[in-house]
């Protein structure tokens, strides 16, 4: 008995024993990933910062002109520093459609803003009428309403209800994967009242729609030639061909300047990785921070687009960074 009572309590101090290195090894662990994490958020901070500066730059060197030829559309390719790898690239937001454009900041619909977005809808080979239930949504509609009602005479305006992300209308009846895989490199979610396109920078299903008669080899020598002859201004635009052929409702949409830029940053530190999204205002002596959203993955990101804060994925705002 007092040999098997020995080996009994050899055996339980062998267990425990075992218990606390497992749980100390997987402290350590979760200590380097904290750590890992960490550093990649300090790199992702310096990333913002560099794309701030780099806007700032522009602000001054641009005369008000934002194109493709200047230094904030050059990518800053894959670089590794001790150990950590980022890249990123800034992609100007005034190129792709503003769907919250769509109602203005009195609850109303902008008919031009409306045949737009419905013409853009049939060049990606879409159909129109996804624009009723984005129309519901940012007049605050329920799904019986007409969204095309325009308020009584003598009735408060209702307010407009833009989305924070182009990501919230997969919330949306019709906007499914297929679609928004068409959709997203092509539309923005700005303030209502950024309604131009800057020429420069739109996206080719963004131009085509503006000149609904171009052919797809006059599109794609436009999009190339406004590399290194970038236009000046909407005049500019529509005295050179093809932009004659804009359609006339959407003449007052065209610009060359923007004022809403997308950051997109990727950094890896071993086997931690981060991805960081952000937008930035630039306009002048301004440049600020107008969200940032960190996540792991692109899932992460998708998933959580409504900003709930979590480990791996949290939407800030300026003010929250700055805290």
């Amino acid at each position: 008995m007092a040999v098997i009572m020995a080996l009994l309590i050899v055996a339980l101090a062998t267990t425990a024993a075992s218990l606390v290195l497992w749980q100390q090894g997987l402290w350590w662990h979760q200590l380097e990933n904290d750590k890992s994490r960490a550093q990649l958020r300090l790199v992702a901070e310096a990333g913002l910062g560099w794309a701030m500066e780099i806007l700032r730059f522009n602000n001054v060197s641009g005369n008000g002109v934002v194109a493709l030829s200047q230094l904030w559309a050059q990518p800053l390719p894959q670089t590794e520093a001790q150990g950590v790898k980022v890249s990123g690239a800034l992609t100007d937001l005034q190129g792709r459609f503003n769907i919250n454009a769509l109602v203005n900041d009195g609850g109303q619909v902008d008919k031009d803003q409306l045949m737009f977005y419905r013409d853009l809808l049939k060049t990606l080979g879409l159909p129109s009428t996804l624009s009723e239930p984005l129309l519901r949504k940012l007049r605050g509609l329920s799904d019986s309403e007409d969204p095309l009602a325009q308020t009584d005479q003598g009735a408060a305006p209702r307010p407009s209800h833009p989305l924070a992300r182009v990501e919230m209308l997969r919330w949306l009846p019709g906007y499914t994967p297929e679609v928004m895989d068409k959709l997203l490199p092509h539309i923005a979610a700005l303030p209502p009242t950024a309604t131009t396109i800057n020429v420069n920078t739109a996206t080719d299903k963004v131009l085509k729609t503006l000149m609904p008669g171009i052919g797809d080899g006059n599109l794609m020598v436009m999009m190339k030639q406004r590399q290194t002859v970038y236009y000046r201004d909407k005049a500019d635009f529509l005295a050179r061909p093809p932009g004659n052929m804009v359609k006339s409702n959407f003449s007052n949409m065209i610009g060359a300047a923007s004022n809403y830029f997308l950051l997109d940053s990727r950094s890896s530190y071993g086997k931690a990785k981060l991805r960081m999204r952000a937008m930035i205002y630039s306009n002048l002596n301004v440049v600020r921070l107008v969200w940032r959203q960190d996540g792991n993955d692109d899932r992460a990101l998708a998933a959580r687009s409504g900003g709930e804060n979590n480990d791996d994925a949290a939407t800030l705002s300026a003010g929250g960074l700055a805290r």
